[in-house]
């Protein structure tokens, strides 16, 4: 639910944007106390919706936010939740293509097609080809 609404924030749908800032808010506070509840499971969760709450506001330098999202992909890692790491390193590689940092993104979308090829993706695997495609057809021009 909290992915969710902030996709939907950065898309910039003004007839939902308050009422997803609210979902988001909340999902961050729920997905904190479970954290503390139980680390293994979902702090690689908790740190994800933070650097992908922080990547919205443009305010925040990648120095700031590709810590949180290092931090859910090596929670991921070390709970075995594979497809969470993938997802956390797609998350990051389509935040450093956002900034137009597009080393990082490589570097980023490489891990994650091997998180899902790993999980068995065929879909999401194409999806990141995709993306890695595009990116290295830029660097070349």
């Amino acid at each position: 639910l909290g992915l969710n609404s902030l996709g939907l924030l950065r898309k910039k749908k003004k007839s939902e944007v308050q009422l997803n800032k609210e979902v988001v808010r909340v999902a961050i506070a729920a997905m904190k106390d479970a954290a503390d509840n139980s680390d293994w499971n979902f702090s690689n969760k908790f740190r994800l919706l933070q650097a992908e709450h922080l990547s919205l506001n443009k305010r925040h330098c990648p120095v700031t936010v590709l810590p949180l999202y290092d931090e859910s992909i090596e929670s991921a890692r070390k709970s075995g939740f594979i497809h969470e790491q993938g997802l956390a390193c797609e998350k990051a590689g389509l935040y450093c293509k956002d900034v137009l940092n597009m080393e990082k993104a490589l570097e980023y979308l490489n891990q994650a097609r091997e998180c899902y090829e790993k999980w068995g993706s065929d879909i999401k695997v194409a999806f990141i080809q995709k993306e890695l495609d595009a990116l290295k057809g830029k660097n070349c021009n």
